[in-house]
């Protein structure tokens, strides 16, 4: 494969895990809708694709991390405020955040228990 070629898949894997469909996506890979299509029913293409959306989905995981700490920090420091009404307000937004995140850190942790199964199974 040429590097042109390599760029021009590349280009095209962008362009599909951004959303675009194929025949568009072809056209800013400089490649005719048919090669497009070919190339996108290839598994090693099909997984290039997933490999950027998962790329571009931990890069926002870790965004909304950044964006959770500082919502916490600040309801905590609300809870310190002058008015009943703000700490109030801040208490049972915290309260009501609690279940929710229990509920994923059990699911994340059954996972995880699941998964070191399978693979022992599998060894």
């Amino acid at each position: 494969m040429s590097v042109s070629s390599d760029h021009s898949r590349e280009l095209l894997a962008l362009a599909i895990a951004q959303g675009m469909q194929i025949k568009d996506a072809a056209s800013e890979a400089n490649l005719s809708a048919s090669r497009a299509y070919v190339i996108a029913r290839e598994e090693s293409f099909r997984q290039r694709v997933s490999e950027i959306r998962q790329t571009v989905l931990d890069g926002a995981v870790g965004k909304l991390n950044e964006a959770v700490s500082k919502a916490v920090e600040t309801l905590v420091a609300v809870l310190d405020a002058d008015g009943e009404r703000d700490r109030v307000a801040a208490a049972k937004a915290i309260l009501s955040a609690l279940g929710p995140i229990s509920e994923l850190g059990e699911l994340r942790a059954r996972l995880d228990r699941l998964e070191g199964t399978t693979v022992r199974r599998s060894a």
